[in-house]
This record gives structure tokens, sequence and C-alpha cells, in this order.
């Protein structure tokens, strides 16, 4: 009786073990956002290796921009961004300002395909706290929440789109805004280990519309280890010109 009890109590955490076992779904390199959750009890780290961003009269350079993910249940992740330092550089007058950038606290709630397959959809509310301060930080509270949705039109070609609607501090007077965002990307894979993802992204607040688009590929090195690179291009006056980034992905 006991032999049998621990072959099935065996049997159970093998066949646990076997539906947990997700490939791993970074949130780099995209601009948009993904309906896949992390497993339960795992986490990962995700990185900026470099980030540079030129405005028309500023460049503006982020170290270690890092997202912490912890996976809570079957379908909802606890999420954790920060960027530790930003360096503002004026290039009329040449000053540099360095500050710490604020914290995103928030979760991803999948609410159908938590694994990110087929037709993937969720919710990601988050609560920014104002540790940081201007220009790298906002300056105040906000709320945001992000309504991500993904479907694969075949093996090679995955159709995402991350419709944001946010409540923030206004960068030059007093009081918060409403700012809105979508985010349009085809994701091609390439091989196995290796992904394209090509995005366009507009945004509105205030009375500033930007429209970007952007290009980026990830190296899948092993099924917890993702590296990546991309560049962003502003489409109009009112959109940074050119941004540059590169970074790392890690699955604990």
């Amino acid at each position: 009786m006991i032999a049998r009890l621990a072959a099935l109590g065996a049997a159970a955490a093998l066949s646990t073990t076997a539906a947990a076992a997700r490939d791993y779904c970074p949130t780099r390199p995209s601009l948009g956002q993904s309906a896949c959750v992390l497993d339960p009890g795992r986490a990962a780290v995700e990185t900026a290796l470099s980030d540079w961003e030129r405005d028309e009269d500023s460049d503006t350079v982020l170290f270690g921009d890092t997202l912490f993910r912890l996976g809570l249940t079957d379908r909802i992740e606890a999420q954790l961004d920060w960027t530790p330092l930003g360096i503002a550089r004026d290039r009329a007058s040449g000053r540099r300002t360095t500050r710490t950038g604020d914290m995103e606290i928030g979760a991803r709630i999948a609410l159908r395909n938590p694994d990110g397959k087929g037709l993937s959809y969720g919710l990601q509310p988050s609560v920014t706290v104002p540790v940081g301060r201007t220009p790298i930080g906002g300056g105040g509270w906000g709320t945001a929440v992000v309504a991500p949705i993904s479907y694969d039109l075949n093996n090679t070609l995955n159709l995402q789109f991350s419709p944001e609607l946010a409540w923030t501090p206004r960068e030059n007077t007093p009081g918060h805004m409403v700012a809105t965002t979508a985010t349009l990307g085809l994701g091609i894979n390439l091989s196995d280990r290796c992904q394209l993802t090509a995005e366009g992204q507009w945004s509105h607040e205030d009375e500033a519309t930007e429209h970007r688009v952007a290009l980026a590929i990830a190296w899948q090195l092993s099924p917890d280890l993702q590296i990546d690179a991309g560049g962003v291009a502003g489409l109009d006056d009112d959109t940074p010109e050119l941004r540059v980034y590169s970074g790392v992905s890690h699955r604990f």
C-alpha cells in the first residue's frame, strides 16, 4: 500500500512538472507587452545592457533598466521594473543630469492561454512609485493598464497588439494627464531560436501625438537565456528621433 501511494505521488509530481514546463517568453525586446506568464514559482530578470535615445535637443542613456518577474499562480505573475541610473545630456549647453528612474509595480494576468500560444490575451495593471526624479523619473505617482493580445497566424508569424491607458504626471506643469498608447507588432520566427519583431506605435498625451516604428531581434541561447538588440525611429517632430538598445533575459 505504501509503495502504491508513493508511486501515485511520484506520478502526480511528474504530471505537475510536465504541465508547468512552458517555454520562456521574455518581455524584451518588444515595445508592446505579452499575455504570456511565468510558471508558478519561477522567476526572471530582464535587463537592458544598453539603452540610448536621441531627441531633438538631448540624449538620454539608461543603465541597468531591469524588469523582475515572479510567477504566482498558473495565470498570474508579479512584476517590478526600475531604472537605477540614467543620464540626460542637453546638447546645446552640454549639461548632464544624472538621476534614478521611478519604480513600476504591477502584475500580468493571463485570461487565455498563459503560455502565449494560439490566441492569447490578458491584462497588465501597474502603479508607478516616484522614487526617481526628472528627467529620468516622471516626478509623481501614476497608474496604467495594458491589455496585450497575440495570435499565432502560423508556425512562423505571430500578430501582437498592446493597447494601453495611463494616468501620468505632466512633464513641465503640475498635475496629471491621461495618455493612450497602441502598439501593433508582427513576430517572425527566423528559426527555433531566433525571432525578429517589427512594430509600429502610436501614443497621445495632452496635445502631443507620437508615431514610431521599431525593429528588434532576439536569440534564445538556451531554454532560460535570451539576448536581444533593437532600434526605434521617430516618424514626426514630437517623437524622439532614434533609440538603440540591447539586453539580456534569464529565467530561474
